[in-house]
Protein backbone atom coordinates (compact mmCIF):
# COMPACT_ATOMS: atom_id res chain seq x y z
CA UNK A 1 0.00 0.00 0.00
CA UNK A 2 1.29 4.20 -0.61
CA UNK A 3 1.41 5.22 3.03
CA UNK A 4 -0.08 8.02 4.26
CA UNK A 5 1.88 10.63 5.94
CA UNK A 6 -0.41 10.26 9.16
CA UNK A 7 0.17 6.37 8.77
CA UNK A 8 3.46 6.33 8.52
CA UNK A 9 3.45 8.68 11.61
CA UNK A 10 1.26 7.03 13.62
CA UNK A 11 3.31 3.73 12.59
CA UNK A 12 6.39 5.00 13.84
CA UNK A 13 4.56 6.22 17.70
CA UNK A 14 3.39 2.54 17.83
CA UNK A 15 6.74 0.91 17.36
CA UNK A 16 8.12 3.46 19.69
CA UNK A 17 5.22 3.07 22.39
CA UNK A 18 5.77 -0.63 22.23
CA UNK A 19 9.38 -0.53 22.68
CA UNK A 20 9.08 2.14 25.54
CA UNK A 21 6.63 -0.78 27.48
CA UNK A 22 9.05 -3.55 26.78
CA UNK A 23 12.21 -1.86 27.66
CA UNK A 24 10.62 -0.46 30.56
CA UNK A 25 9.77 -4.01 31.74
CA UNK A 26 13.37 -5.28 30.84
CA UNK A 27 14.51 -2.40 32.68
CA UNK A 28 11.86 -3.11 35.81
CA UNK A 29 12.93 -6.42 35.56
CA UNK A 30 16.87 -6.01 35.63
CA UNK A 31 16.32 -3.48 39.33
CA UNK A 32 14.53 -6.81 40.79
CA UNK A 33 17.09 -8.85 40.24
CA UNK A 34 19.50 -6.18 41.85
CA UNK A 35 17.27 -6.71 45.23
CA UNK A 36 17.88 -10.57 44.86
CA UNK A 37 21.74 -10.41 43.83
CA UNK A 38 23.07 -7.28 45.94
CA UNK A 39 26.72 -8.41 44.96
CA UNK A 40 26.02 -8.33 40.92
CA UNK A 41 23.91 -5.23 41.18
CA UNK A 42 25.27 -2.12 43.21
CA UNK A 43 22.62 -0.68 46.14
CA UNK A 44 18.70 -0.86 47.26
CA UNK A 45 18.93 2.82 46.42
CA UNK A 46 20.06 2.99 42.90
CA UNK A 47 17.58 -0.32 42.40
CA UNK A 48 14.60 1.87 43.23
CA UNK A 49 15.80 4.18 40.69
CA UNK A 50 16.28 2.01 38.18
CA UNK A 51 12.80 0.26 38.98
CA UNK A 52 11.41 4.01 38.47
CA UNK A 53 12.75 4.46 35.55
CA UNK A 54 11.60 1.49 34.24
CA UNK A 55 8.14 2.26 35.78
CA UNK A 56 8.16 5.65 33.95
CA UNK A 57 9.09 3.87 30.62
CA UNK A 58 6.03 1.70 30.53
CA UNK A 59 3.33 4.36 31.86
CA UNK A 60 5.16 6.62 28.63
CA UNK A 61 3.64 3.40 26.27
CA UNK A 62 0.05 4.08 27.35
CA UNK A 63 0.54 8.09 25.84
CA UNK A 64 2.72 7.56 23.24
CA UNK A 65 0.20 4.41 21.83
CA UNK A 66 -2.49 6.79 22.36
CA UNK A 67 -1.41 9.62 20.00
CA UNK A 68 -0.11 6.91 17.63
CA UNK A 69 -4.16 5.68 17.54
CA UNK A 70 -4.84 9.23 16.50
CA UNK A 71 -2.81 8.85 13.04
CA UNK A 72 -3.29 5.23 12.77
CA UNK A 73 -5.32 2.35 12.55
CA UNK A 74 -6.03 -0.38 15.24
CA UNK A 75 -5.32 -3.41 12.94
CA UNK A 76 -2.10 -1.24 12.01
CA UNK A 77 -0.97 -0.15 15.54
CA UNK A 78 -1.86 -3.42 18.19
CA UNK A 79 -0.07 -5.92 15.91
CA UNK A 80 3.59 -4.50 16.22
CA UNK A 81 3.68 -5.01 19.82
CA UNK A 82 4.88 -8.29 19.03
CA UNK A 83 7.74 -6.13 18.13
CA UNK A 84 8.35 -5.05 21.75
CA UNK A 85 8.53 -8.48 22.79
CA UNK A 86 12.20 -8.78 20.52
CA UNK A 87 13.35 -5.66 22.64
CA UNK A 88 12.38 -7.23 25.57
CA UNK A 89 14.54 -10.20 24.47
CA UNK A 90 17.13 -8.18 23.36
CA UNK A 91 17.95 -6.56 26.37
CA UNK A 92 17.78 -9.91 28.45
CA UNK A 93 20.20 -11.44 25.87
CA UNK A 94 22.41 -8.66 25.73
CA UNK A 95 22.19 -6.71 29.49
CA UNK A 96 20.49 -9.57 31.91
CA UNK A 97 22.65 -12.28 30.13
CA UNK A 98 20.06 -14.47 29.36
CA UNK A 99 20.41 -17.28 26.62
CA UNK A 100 18.15 -16.65 23.66
CA UNK A 101 17.53 -20.50 21.89
CA UNK A 102 16.81 -21.85 18.62
CA UNK A 103 13.10 -21.87 18.99
CA UNK A 104 13.20 -17.94 19.90
CA UNK A 105 14.81 -16.99 16.95
CA UNK A 106 12.32 -18.54 15.51
CA UNK A 107 9.99 -16.81 16.90
CA UNK A 108 11.52 -13.39 16.11
CA UNK A 109 11.92 -14.53 12.42
CA UNK A 110 7.65 -14.94 12.52
CA UNK A 111 6.87 -12.02 14.80
CA UNK A 112 9.17 -9.43 11.86
CA UNK A 113 7.54 -11.37 8.70
CA UNK A 114 3.48 -11.82 10.36
CA UNK A 115 4.71 -7.33 10.83
CA UNK A 116 5.48 -6.92 7.48
CA UNK A 117 2.78 -8.78 6.13
CA UNK A 118 0.58 -7.19 8.31
CA UNK A 119 1.65 -3.27 8.20
CA UNK A 120 2.61 -3.57 4.24
CA UNK A 121 -1.03 -4.77 3.42
CA UNK A 122 -2.80 -2.20 5.09
CA UNK A 123 -5.89 -0.82 3.05
CA UNK A 124 -7.12 1.38 5.89
CA UNK A 125 -7.99 4.68 5.71
CA UNK A 126 -5.34 7.18 8.98
CA UNK A 127 -8.45 8.87 10.56
CA UNK A 128 -11.79 7.71 12.04
CA UNK A 129 -15.09 9.18 11.67
CA UNK A 130 -18.55 9.01 13.97
CA UNK A 131 -19.83 7.13 10.56
CA UNK A 132 -17.60 4.32 10.65
CA UNK A 133 -18.32 3.75 14.09
CA UNK A 134 -21.08 1.49 15.79
CA UNK A 135 -21.17 1.88 19.49
CA UNK A 136 -24.00 -0.81 19.90
CA UNK A 137 -21.34 -3.39 18.49
CA UNK A 138 -18.48 -2.04 20.20
CA UNK A 139 -20.75 -2.73 23.78
CA UNK A 140 -21.72 -5.85 22.51
CA UNK A 141 -18.83 -7.63 21.29
CA UNK A 142 -17.41 -6.70 24.94
CA UNK A 143 -20.26 -7.55 26.94
CA UNK A 144 -19.94 -10.83 25.37
CA UNK A 145 -16.41 -11.72 25.41
CA UNK A 146 -16.05 -10.62 29.51
CA UNK A 147 -19.21 -12.53 29.81
CA UNK A 148 -17.82 -15.72 28.31
CA UNK A 149 -14.42 -15.25 30.13
CA UNK A 150 -16.04 -14.77 33.06
CA UNK A 151 -17.50 -18.30 32.72
CA UNK A 152 -14.60 -19.80 31.73
CA UNK A 153 -12.90 -18.32 34.99
CA UNK A 154 -15.98 -19.45 37.45
CA UNK A 155 -15.92 -23.07 35.43
CA UNK A 156 -11.91 -23.08 36.11
CA UNK A 157 -12.26 -21.94 39.63
CA UNK A 158 -15.11 -24.72 40.37
CA UNK A 159 -13.18 -27.11 39.12
CA UNK A 160 -9.82 -26.14 40.49
CA UNK A 161 -7.94 -26.20 37.38
CA UNK A 162 -4.42 -25.00 37.22
CA UNK A 163 -5.28 -22.83 34.03
CA UNK A 164 -6.32 -20.03 35.92
CA UNK A 165 -3.20 -17.93 35.95
CA UNK A 166 -3.93 -17.92 31.54
CA UNK A 167 -7.58 -17.20 32.33
CA UNK A 168 -6.37 -13.98 33.72
CA UNK A 169 -3.56 -13.94 31.21
CA UNK A 170 -6.18 -13.73 28.92
CA UNK A 171 -8.36 -11.29 30.25
CA UNK A 172 -5.34 -8.57 31.21
CA UNK A 173 -5.01 -9.11 27.07
CA UNK A 174 -8.69 -8.43 26.49
CA UNK A 175 -8.69 -5.40 28.76
CA UNK A 176 -5.39 -4.11 26.65
CA UNK A 177 -7.73 -4.94 23.27
CA UNK A 178 -10.54 -2.12 24.89
CA UNK A 179 -8.20 0.14 26.01
CA UNK A 180 -6.68 0.56 22.59
CA UNK A 181 -10.07 0.67 21.03
CA UNK A 182 -11.17 3.11 23.30
CA UNK A 183 -8.09 5.52 22.07
CA UNK A 184 -8.94 4.68 18.81
CA UNK A 185 -12.11 5.93 19.29
CA UNK A 186 -11.28 9.20 20.87
CA UNK A 187 -9.86 10.50 18.08
CA UNK A 188 -13.42 11.13 16.18
CA UNK A 189 -14.11 14.64 16.65
CA UNK A 190 -16.92 14.55 19.03
CA UNK A 191 -16.21 16.09 22.91
CA UNK A 192 -19.08 13.96 24.74
CA UNK A 193 -17.72 10.69 22.86
CA UNK A 194 -13.65 11.53 23.16
CA UNK A 195 -14.99 12.52 26.70
CA UNK A 196 -16.60 9.44 27.54
CA UNK A 197 -14.15 6.98 26.29
CA UNK A 198 -10.87 8.95 27.28
CA UNK A 199 -12.47 7.30 30.95
CA UNK A 200 -13.03 4.34 29.95
CA UNK A 201 -9.79 3.97 28.48
CA UNK A 202 -8.19 5.48 32.07
CA UNK A 203 -10.58 2.63 33.35
CA UNK A 204 -9.22 0.23 30.77
CA UNK A 205 -5.67 0.97 31.54
CA UNK A 206 -5.97 0.30 35.55
CA UNK A 207 -8.03 -3.16 34.81
CA UNK A 208 -5.35 -3.98 32.80
CA UNK A 209 -2.47 -3.10 34.92
CA UNK A 210 -4.29 -5.00 38.04
CA UNK A 211 -5.12 -8.02 36.56
CA UNK A 212 -1.72 -8.82 34.79
CA UNK A 213 0.05 -8.20 38.00
CA UNK A 214 -2.46 -10.45 39.75
CA UNK A 215 -2.15 -13.21 37.16
CA UNK A 216 1.98 -13.40 37.77
CA UNK A 217 0.59 -14.61 40.87
CA UNK A 218 -1.10 -17.55 39.70
CA UNK A 219 1.34 -18.45 36.58
CA UNK A 220 5.12 -18.05 35.28
CA UNK A 221 5.45 -14.94 33.23
CA UNK A 222 6.29 -17.06 30.03
CA UNK A 223 2.65 -18.43 30.30
CA UNK A 224 0.94 -15.11 31.04
CA UNK A 225 3.19 -12.92 28.22
CA UNK A 226 1.76 -15.20 25.12
CA UNK A 227 -1.88 -15.71 26.06
CA UNK A 228 -2.12 -11.79 27.15
CA UNK A 229 -0.03 -10.22 24.31
CA UNK A 230 -2.11 -12.75 21.84
CA UNK A 231 -5.94 -12.12 23.02
CA UNK A 232 -4.37 -8.29 23.03
CA UNK A 233 -4.01 -8.40 19.21
CA UNK A 234 -6.36 -10.43 18.07
CA UNK A 235 -9.11 -8.90 20.05
CA UNK A 236 -8.15 -5.25 19.35
CA UNK A 237 -8.50 -6.28 15.82
CA UNK A 238 -11.24 -8.06 15.70
CA UNK A 239 -13.06 -5.15 17.59
CA UNK A 240 -12.13 -2.84 15.03
CA UNK A 241 -13.50 -4.94 12.19
CA UNK A 242 -16.91 -4.94 13.62
CA UNK A 243 -17.02 -1.37 15.34
CA UNK A 244 -14.89 0.62 13.27
CA UNK A 245 -15.54 -0.90 10.13
CA UNK A 246 -11.64 -1.77 9.01
CA UNK A 247 -10.74 -3.64 6.86
CA UNK A 248 -8.52 -6.99 6.82
CA UNK A 249 -7.27 -9.44 4.20
CA UNK A 250 -6.51 -12.34 3.57
CA UNK A 251 -2.99 -12.13 3.69
CA UNK A 252 -3.06 -9.92 6.94
CA UNK A 253 -5.21 -12.84 8.70
CA UNK A 254 -2.07 -15.02 7.57
CA UNK A 255 0.39 -12.49 9.27
CA UNK A 256 -1.54 -12.46 12.30
CA UNK A 257 -1.65 -15.86 12.97
CA UNK A 258 2.39 -16.15 12.07
CA UNK A 259 2.21 -13.15 14.65
CA UNK A 260 0.66 -15.33 17.58
CA UNK A 261 2.83 -18.13 16.62
CA UNK A 262 6.07 -16.25 16.76
CA UNK A 263 5.16 -14.69 20.20
CA UNK A 264 3.89 -17.71 22.10
CA UNK A 265 7.87 -19.48 20.41
CA UNK A 266 9.47 -16.27 21.66
CA UNK A 267 8.13 -16.71 25.47
CA UNK A 268 7.36 -19.78 25.63
CA UNK A 269 10.76 -21.27 25.30
CA UNK A 270 12.82 -18.59 26.87
CA UNK A 271 15.29 -19.02 29.98
CA UNK A 272 12.68 -18.23 32.13
CA UNK A 273 10.41 -21.48 31.05
CA UNK A 274 13.42 -23.39 33.05
CA UNK A 275 13.20 -21.20 36.10
CA UNK A 276 10.18 -21.58 38.85
CA UNK A 277 9.45 -18.01 39.36
CA UNK A 278 6.84 -14.98 38.14
CA UNK A 279 9.12 -12.08 37.07
CA UNK A 280 7.50 -10.59 34.15
CA UNK A 281 9.04 -10.76 31.17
Amino acid sequence: MAFSLESILGLSLGILAYISLYLGKGIQKYAIEGYKDRGKYSGKGKNTGIWIFGTLLTSAYMFIQWIALFFAPINLIAPIEGLGLIVLVAFSYYILKESISKFQMGGIALIIIGTILITLLSSNPSDVTFSTLNVELFILISLVIIIIEIIILLATKYYKLKAIGLIFGLIAGTFMAFQTVSKRITAIPNTLLSTVFIIITIIMALLTLLITQYAFTKAKANLIVPCSTSSSIILAVLIGLVSLNEQFNIFQFIGIALLILGIILLTGFSSESKKNNTLDI
